[in-house]
């Protein structure tokens, strides 16, 4: 009879185990078990032997800390498919990933397999992105990027990060992304850089207003101004080590020479530091624009008068030498009332929450969260911090003397809704081709194909932080998306690795394979469907 008898349950085999390993078991135990479980002497001593090894495997001290759970995989065709596409979408090259399974897996595949199954996993993604057409009336914004000499638009949902649109084409003038844009949903504002073509395309599809980018503007005016403090601070120390050689001297001769050489560095330093005082004033007034909210008034900044400041700017820079203040002055001129295309839009979705909690309850809340967000910019000079703290307790009181406790949150929230999403530019789009940009430089050749799958794991990929944590693209504009998200490519779900626990009855104890374990095993919750 032997030791894996059905009707003997777990807990009697543990004190068969018991009072066999007992240290004073009495003469005859043996048969006394085996004729009260109806089992032979044999299956007594087997079932003793193996309590003693799971006990001593059980006991056996590990490593100090916490130590992950081992596990054994079993690799399958289908596994080594979902390892190639999770490295693909991860920018690893066609030949890296055949290497990749040969030394994570043991197992050799020849590249045109791997090109074979991402092929077919391309295709897949194509036909779920054409088949997931969500509308959701967010702002948009797009962005050229290219790749081996070809023009990519990518169009992003500001809101949600959700890719709408991810194209190649042979020539980026407005006809061709005017072909693109016209296959977009509706949005009340579209952003873009300064880019002719793309511009160009925006204009002949009818979308309007159209959102220039400030950062493409602060950019180059903070970088300059950086410059102009580093170029400073060098000839500052030009001065000083010139000081220096003028204490170590003696005789008259060089003492004049240093003197006259001391005086025409400090003339030079001076000069510096008084064009980057200059410039860092002209920037500060480029920049007390950005904002979306006047502090001093609490309602949205007035464009016509945000314009003509930027248009000042730039006449002042038009004298200055240098290419780069003659591109500056050209943008700030030519770009002054498309920076500001946002406002409209902006109280339009404003013009719910004034209604809701009042102009004053509003305006207070506004200075609030403006003087938050310029914070997290960057930080203010001491003296000007204390102002604005003033400003911020003031409205504090304000909002609070309105509301009260309970509804201050509640407004507090509408507000931040509201003014927290992206008006003033496409640096989501840029941000989401940055991504991009590794995966496509690795590979040799690319494809409308490669960017469909990009644009597939991207829309389900769940943001693990920030304001969109533990929600994917799809999620938020109102896609149910499976758990397992690579059974939409038609890939079957991925077996369970089995735990070492399990194994121990019927495998002799081997290294498991968990780095493939690791790098492949990805934590899949399930969601719930939004709707926005």
């Amino acid at each position: 009879m032997g030791s894996r008898k059905d009707d003997i349950t777990n807990g009697e085999r543990a004190q068969i185990v018991i009072e066999m390993l007992h240290p004073d078991r009495p003469w005859g135990k043996v048969t006394n078990l085996a004729r009260e479980y109806g089992i032979s002497r044999e299956t007594v001593y087997n079932i003793a032997a193996k309590g003693e090894h799971a006990l001593l495997a059980g006991l056996e001290p590990g490593g100090y800390g916490p130590q992950p759970p081992k596990t054994r995989v079993t690799v399958t065709r289908n596994r080594l498919v979902r390892g190639a596409v999770v490295l693909a979408s991860e920018g690893v090259s066609q030949r890296g990933i055949t290497r990749c399974l040969a030394e994570l897996v043991d197992t050799e595949r020849s590249l045109g397999w791997v090109n074979g199954e991402l092929a077919k996993a391309e295709q897949a993604a194509a036909q779920v992105n054409a088949d997931w057409q969500p509308s959701v009336g967010e702002t948009l914004s797009g962005d050229e990027i290219y790749s081996h000499g070809a023009p990519n638009l990518m169009v992003v949902g500001n809101d949600s990060l959700y890719i709408y649109a991810l194209t190649r084409q042979e020539r980026c003038d407005g006809g061709t992304w005017q072909s693109v844009l016209l296959d977009c949903p509706e949005t009340p504002q579209f952003a873009s850089d300064a880019g002719t073509g793309l511009a160009a395309g925006v204009k002949a599809a009818g979308i309007a207003p159209h959102q220039l980018d400030w950062d493409h503007l602060l950019r180059p005016l903070w970088a300059q101004a950086t410059r102009l403090e580093k170029q400073a601070y060098a000839a500052l120390q030009d001065v000083e080590e010139r000081a220096d050689k003028f204490d170590q001297a003696h005789t008259p001769k060089r003492l004049a020479n240093h003197l006259a050489v001391w005086e025409r560095l400090s003339a030079k330093a001076a000069g510096k530091i008084t064009r980057y005082d200059d410039l860092v004033t002209l920037a500060e007034q480029v920049d007390a624009q950005f904002g979306l909210i006047d502090i001093t008034s609490g309602e949205i900044h007035d464009p016509v008068a945000g314009a003509e400041v930027l248009r000042q700017v730039g006449q002042e820079l038009q004298g200055w030498e240098g290419r780069i203040y003659q591109k500056l002055s050209r943008n700030l001129t030519n770009w002054a009332d498309a920076l500001f295309n946002y406002h409209p839009v902006l109280q339009d979705a404003f013009a719910p929450v004034v209604a809701r909690w009042g102009q004053e309850a509003v305006r207070a809340l506004s200075r609030i969260w403006q003087i938050e967000a310029d914070e997290k910019r960057h930080p203010q000079p001491v003296a000007e911090r204390q102002v604005r703290q003033d400003v911020w307790e003031q409205s504090l009181d304000t909002a609070y003397a309105l509301l009260g406790s309970q509804e201050l949150w509640s407004a507090w929230a509408d507000v931040n809704q509201v003014l927290d999403r992206s008006w003033r530019g496409s640096m989501l789009a840029e941000c989401v081709n940055g991504l991009a940009r590794p995966i496509l430089r690795n590979r040799q050749h690319t494809d409308q194909g490669c960017l469909e799958l990009f644009r597939f794991l991207h829309n389900v990929h769940i943001f693990e932080r920030g304001k969109r944590a533990n929600w994917s693209p799809a999620q938020l504009v109102g896609i149910d998306v499976p758990a397992d998200v690579l059974t939409l490519l038609g890939l079957d779900p991925k077996a369970e690795p089995e735990s070492a626990d399990k194994q121990a009855d019927r495998i002799p104890a081997a290294p498991p394979v968990s780095a493939f374990a690791e790098f492949f095993a990805a934590p899949v919750q399930e969601r719930q469907k939004v709707s926005i």
